[in-house]
């Protein structure tokens, strides 16, 4: 309530003072300040007018200047549009002189045509003429002669082109021979350089596929009571295992026989340190055969990079090494193919470089060429095809690759690469000393062989070739339908199986040929 007294009291005292201050200031300081403010004002009603009055003129000016500019232009488009209208008239001109020179032109093509229509007409009758006097003159000679033209025209058409091809049998004849003799002595001396520069300073090791018992004891005791030590030794290898105790041998001994080569090495090594122990000692078979197994693996690792470094070679999987390692434990006709592969490389890196091939390839086919040899006792097939099928699979080149699967035909590859590996392979197999060919084995086989085909009816003839790795059978046509020939050749290969003990593979072509002759 006091609060509310002193505001009223503060603002009655404001107000009295701000009438007193109103009231007593001097009339004279009102006056002036109201004439100021009326010259100001009259001021700025001056200039308003004075800025209308510029911007009047100004306007005025810029209207005056757009007329006269868009007089101009007006000007300027009546005189395009006096010149565009000239010049349509000059084309008008032009055009009307055009056609009546095109229709000019027209008349005198209709005469021309006319005239090149009789012309064709008068040329047809004068063939027609010429055609009929031809006809005559031919039947004249023809009279005259007592002889048919087209039959004249033919056997002169075929004494020229029968003149014509005994001249170039001829040729060909000559230039086969020289070709033939050329490339014989070619042959010759290349083959000569080769062997020269060729020569081997090792020996050829033989497989031992045996275990000689040191008496018949020994092998009764074996058959006795070494049946879990067979039985065990023969789940690990997956290899045969037979005890031969025959009177008539000079020596018992445990024939090995089948599966891989490295397989069959341990298992010989196992029965070597188990057999002296005695029966006692026969429990431990399959840790044994691990021992030797694993120390014959890395054996054949350090053989697989021995052969990739005596032919100097680069970029050879490890795998592949491997399995070239493997071949020292298989032999074909007892040839050691670790040692048969070594060569392999180097001769036909040695042709190669005789005959400008490349050097590099030929030796990485000639290590390649037998590595389906370490598998091929568990893979159906050649071991030329899985030799190339896993080349292929470990990254080598397919030129490679197909080289190799034709080293034995099993592809048809003609290049110099293939003709050097070829060379190679024989070359080695051939050189004397390298293999052991058992002639007795061989006849019984083919003799074996011949025995099985002939046993099938309709058989013309056969030719058991390359080894025989190959037999043609030839079945008369009389005998055999062509339907019934993928039958005798699955029967055919089915009792060569059965009855033949062979190495590697038999491959059957049976053919059947039908002819036909007439006389007149």
């Amino acid at each position: 309530m006091p609060y509310l007294l002193l505001a009223i009291a503060a603002i009655g005292v404001g107000y009295l003072l701000f009438f007193v201050v109103y009231h007593a200031l001097p009339k004279r300081l009102r006056t002036d300040h109201q004439r100021q403010h009326d010259d100001i004002l009259a001021d700025a009603r001056s200039q308003a007018v004075e800025r209308r009055k510029n911007e009047a003129e100004r306007l005025e000016d810029e209207h005056q200047l757009m007329i006269e500019q868009l007089d101009a232009d007006i000007k300027e488009r009546q005189e395009d549009m006096k010149i565009t209208e000239e010049d349509h008239i000059a084309q008008e001109r032009s055009l009307a002189l055009e056609e009546t020179h095109l229709q000019k032109l027209t008349k005198e093509m209709e005469v021309h045509e006319q005239k090149v229509s009789l012309l064709r007409q008068a040329h047809e009758a004068k063939l027609a003429e010429v055609q009929d006097l031809r006809s005559q003159l031919k039947q004249k000679l023809e009279s005259l002669a007592s002889v048919d033209a087209v039959a004249v025209s033919k056997s002169i058409q075929t004494n020229l082109i029968e003149s014509r091809q005994r001249e170039c049998q001829k040729q060909l004849k000559n230039l086969d021979d020289e070709l033939a003799s050329s490339h014989k002595r070619l042959a010759q001396r290349t083959m000569t350089r080769v062997m020269a520069r060729y020569a081997p300073e090792f020996y050829w090791p033989k497989s031992i596929n045996f275990v000689e018992l040191a008496d018949r004891q020994m092998a009764e005791k074996l058959l006795e009571d070494g049946v879990g030590l067979i039985a065990d030794l023969k789940e690990k290898a997956e290899i045969e295992i037979e005890v031969l105790n025959d009177p008539s041998m000079q020596m018992a001994i445990v024939k090995l026989a089948g599966g891989a080569g490295i397989n069959r090495e341990a298992v010989r090594l196992a029965f070597n340190d188990l057999l002296p122990k005695g029966p006692s000692g026969w429990g431990k078979a399959a840790t044994t055969y691990d021992k030797h197994r694993a120390l014959l693996e890395q054996q054949a690792v350090k053989l697989g990079r021995q052969a990739v470094r005596e032919v100097q070679l680069e970029g050879i999987h490890p795998e592949i090494q491997r399995l070239v390692g493997y071949l020292n434990w298989r032999t074909s006709y007892r040839q050691n193919q670790w040692y048969h592969t070594v060569e392999v490389a180097k001769l036909a890196g040695i042709i190669a470089s005789e005959l400008g091939v490349d050097a590099d390839a030929a030796k990485r086919v000639g290590l390649l060429h037998d590595i389906g040899k370490a598998i091929d006792y568990r893979i159906e097939g050649s071991h030329a095809v899985i030799s190339g099928d896993y080349a292929d699979r470990f990254g080598e080149r397919r030129m490679i690759c197909d080289t190799v699967m034709s080293h034995h035909s099993d592809l048809l590859v003609e290049t110099p690469l293939a003709y050097v590996l070829r060379s190679a392979d024989t070359l080695s197999g051939a050189r004397p000393g390298a293999r052991v060919n058992l002639e007795e084995g061989y006849q019984t086989r083919m003799s074996g062989i011949e025995h099985c085909v002939r046993s099938f009816p309709g058989i013309v003839s056969l030719s058991i070739m390359n080894g025989a790795r190959e037999v043609h059978v030839e079945v008369s046509h009389k005998r055999v339908q062509e339907n019934d020939m993928e039958l005798l050749s699955q029967s055919i290969a089915k009792k060569i199986q059965e009855e033949v003990a062979f190495p590697g593979e038999i491959k059957i072509l049976v053919s059947r040929r039908f002819e036909a002759t007439a006389v007149a």
